[in-house]
């Protein structure tokens, strides 16, 4: 992020193809990589994603209450509150703490969490103008490519399968990237609107990961995963979408930096609960 901040300052750059690298081959790559590599437990699949679904639809509703009440544009300010940075912030963590097993389970999260983004999120910018968008989209189709090889156990060629990899491997950098190079061109202004959103997204968001592991009776690991994923701050993907459909994307990125801030002293006291 510092990177693209000093480079931002050095040099103009427009980022569309930058975001279009990330939405269109990066991310599709990474989902697809992330599925195929290890046989997924459907039924612990479906608990995930449904956890995921409740928990954005919880968080929905308390975002769009509170954003319609302050007469804010809803395709700005939503989506930060509901999508959570399940990537490169919150799977380091899991791999941390809970080891490999809660790893498996972090990925699931970070796929719902991705197709839910790219699907819901992606109408919340979009739905007056082309409804139909996520099906243009390649990261709904890599997903579902991915869960029939991971469930029919199927190899996938040593080349295709280190260049699909290796291709994933790009996309968090360049979007963290193409983040801080936004942030070059962002002034303090607004800054209390910015935490307000930005600690919605974190404490709103383990509320609801608290209520569906009791909703459900989830026990362990998966229920850790679960609360901790939820707990993380907006995601650099609302940025990249932001940017794509033309939305105030410097307020976006506004309150990403600002929720990031909040978690750095909110994470180590959940992860703190949950370990003990």
């Amino acid at each position: 992020m510092a990177l693209g901040y000093l480079f931002g300052k050095w040099k103009k750059i427009n980022l569309s193809s930058v975001n279009d690298f990330v939405i269109y081959l990066a991310t599709p790559a990474l989902i697809l990589s992330s599925l195929s590599h290890d046989q997924i437990e459907i039924n612990l699949a479906a608990t995930v994603f449904v956890s995921v679904c409740i928990i954005v639809a919880v968080t929905s509703i308390v975002g769009y209450i509170t954003v319609k009440r302050m007469g804010l544009p809803i395709k700005v300010y939503l989506s930060p509150i509901l999508f959570a940075n399940t990537g490169n912030m919150g799977l380091p963590l899991i791999l941390f703490a809970f080891g490999e097993t809660g790893f498996a389970i972090g990925i699931l999260y970070m796929v719902s969490t991705t197709v839910l983004h790219y699907s819901v999120g992606i109408m919340i910018l979009n739905y007056d103008k082309s409804p139909f968008e996520i099906l243009k989209l390649p990261l709904i189709y890599s997903a579902a490519l991915g869960l029939i090889l991971s469930v029919g156990n199927i190899q996938v060629p040593v080349a295709i399968d280190r260049a699909v990899h290796l291709l994933g491997e790009a996309s968090i950098p360049t979007m963290i990237f193409a983040l801080g190079y936004k942030l070059s061109e962002v002034h303090l202004n607004q800054v209390g609107r910015s935490f307000l959103f930005g600690g919605m997204r974190v404490l709103v968001g383990v509320m609801a990961g608290v209520f569906v592991v009791w909703l459900f009776n989830i026990q362990g690991v998966v229920a850790q995963v679960i609360i901790l994923q939820s707990a993380m701050p907006p995601a650099v993907f609302n940025f990249v979408l932001a940017e794509k459909y033309n939305q105030d994307s410097k307020t976006v990125a506004s309150i990403i930096l600002a929720g990031t801030i909040i978690s750095i002293f909110t994470t180590p006291l959940i992860l703190a609960y949950l370990v003990n």
